[in-house]
């Protein structure tokens, strides 16, 4: 699947992708965009199914002032593999990029994030931020989080970070103390993401689907 757009001055665009591919499915998802002047492009992407899923975008803010917002949830499982990558080209003088990603990774699921914001010449003023938080479930689980930025402009900022780890044990306590066993803690911590990025959504069809690939996900309805 493959997505290519051009926003003209002044425009935005509000791109929402569910995922939900059968194991031993294999998905390949691309998006390329370019920003005029003051255009804005917001995505939301969230990865539920069983399948392989490899996912690349990336977006040249070559207009003045514009800007993207990325916001990415997933879930992998059994011995599924995650690859996401996404690139913000900064070209445009004051342009900003926001990238966020968030997830777990259950069983013997393989995950690898790649972040790039890339500041070219002449991007004076522009702003980049990303970051990422994992949460590992499983003892076979394997994370790569690989943020980067690119600096050719002197007069730029640019930001990035990650939290990758498992439930401690004072949270582990938290639910315990309220009967609350750790594998349905798990599941509700690893659902937390998820429904951050079904509110953002603001579409009831849309946040149904995503319930729906939760409860098959995490296998209980809350």
């Amino acid at each position: 699947m493959a997505q290519d757009t051009i926003l003209h001055e002044n425009s935005v665009v509000r791109l929402v992708q569910t995922q939900h591919t059968e194991e031993n499915a294999v998905l390949y998802n691309e998006i390329k965009g370019e920003c005029a002047k003051g255009a804005r492009v917001e995505l939301i992407q969230v990865f539920l199914g069983k399948g392989d899923v490899y996912s690349d975008s990336r977006f040249e803010l070559s207009g003045e002032k514009s800007s993207l917002k990325a916001d990415i949830g997933y879930i992998g499982q059994h011995e599924q593999k995650i690859d996401i990558n996404v690139v913000a080209n900064h070209t445009g003088r004051e342009t900003e990029s926001e990238i966020n990603a968030g997830g777990a990774l259950k069983d013997a699921s393989k995950k690898i994030f790649r972040g790039t914001i890339d500041f070219k010449r002449g991007a004076v003023n522009a702003v980049g931020n990303e970051q990422e938080t994992v949460l590992m479930l499983g003892d076979d689980v394997q994370n790569k989080t690989i943020p980067l930025i690119l600096c050719a402009e002197e007069n730029v900022v640019g930001n990035h970070g990650a939290t990758i780890g498992e439930l401690d044990d004072d949270t582990l306590f938290y639910f315990e103390s309220r009967g609350i066993d750790r594998e349905h803690a798990e599941n509700i911590m690893a659902r937390a993401s998820i429904d951050r990025l079904s509110r953002m959504t603001e579409d009831e069809e849309t946040q149904n689907i995503i319930s729906d690939g939760l409860k098959e996900v995490l296998g209980y309805d809350e």
